[in-house]
């Protein structure tokens, strides 16, 4: 028989394991990291638009001038605008591959220091083929809101890159099963909202400021959305293959 004293610690540890879990406490770094990630993204959204509005000498005529001037409608006569969104694209993932650099530092340091048994291969675990398919989405992603960069605003490309939650939520429910909560669902009606108001003022808004105007807000702000689809299937793609590989 078991003793009646026991009981109650039984029936309340049986009761704790069935308690759901609470999700992690967001700590001071995991802050600072968002708020770097914030920052840096809209410095990097402004230089890229800076580089997208310089007018440069057009080389495709005889006798270009040799300097140049932006105007509301464009660049002066015989100069055009740097459009460069591909060129753009290369040098970003040429950033993203240096860190490479330090990620193979890091390894080798943690392989020299172990005490534990040494793996036989170092990529043992996992095959290397199964970063393709994210890198392939990054890339085409990358270059779509890069063409759509150049089209729109800055401020409203960065405000609709945030519709990548939405997105993301939707997938994750089609492709990894999770289930959403009220609280979920609410942020992305909020977040669906709010890009579709900033979209459509920026199409029917009329252009204030002497500076130079998007050539197509509407096509580019579509560009933008669409490039926010195929983040969202990237990151979908990369979580589940941390689950399903020890990476």
């Amino acid at each position: 028989t078991v003793p009646a004293t026991l009981v109650p610690s039984q029936t309340a540890a049986t009761h704790a394991s069935f308690r759901p879990r609470r999700p992690p406490k967001m700590l001071a770094a995991h802050l600072l990291l968002a708020f770097g990630m914030v920052v840096t993204g809209s410095i990097n959204t402004i230089t890229t638009k800076l580089a997208d509005m310089q007018c440069v000498p057009d080389d495709r005529i005889t006798d270009p001038p040799q300097q140049c001037s932006a105007t509301p409608s464009g660049c002066s006569e015989g100069c055009r605008q740097f459009n460069h969104p591909f060129v753009q694209t290369v040098g970003m993932f040429g950033g993203e591959i240096l860190c490479l650099i330090a990620f193979q530092i890091v390894k080798i340091g943690r392989y020299l220091s172990s005490d534990l048994e040494k793996p036989k291969s170092p990529d043992e675990g996992f095959p290397p083929t199964i970063f393709a398919l994210p890198a392939f989405l990054d890339l085409l992603g990358s270059s779509l809101m890069n063409i759509g960069l150049t089209m729109t605003h800055a401020s409203v490309y960065q405000m609709l890159r945030g519709s990548v939650v939405v997105f993301t939520g939707i997938l994750s429910i089609l492709f990894l099963g999770r289930r959403l909560g009220a609280h979920h669902w609410a942020g992305m009606v909020l977040v669906m909202a709010g890009a579709f108001i900033v979209g459509l003022s920026s199409v029917l808004g009329h252009a204030e400021g002497s500076g130079m105007q998007p050539s197509n807000p509407f096509l580019g702000n579509l560009l933008v959305v669409l490039a926010q689809v195929i983040v969202a299937l990237q990151m979908v793609a990369e979580e589940r293959f941390l689950k399903s590989y020890k990476i």
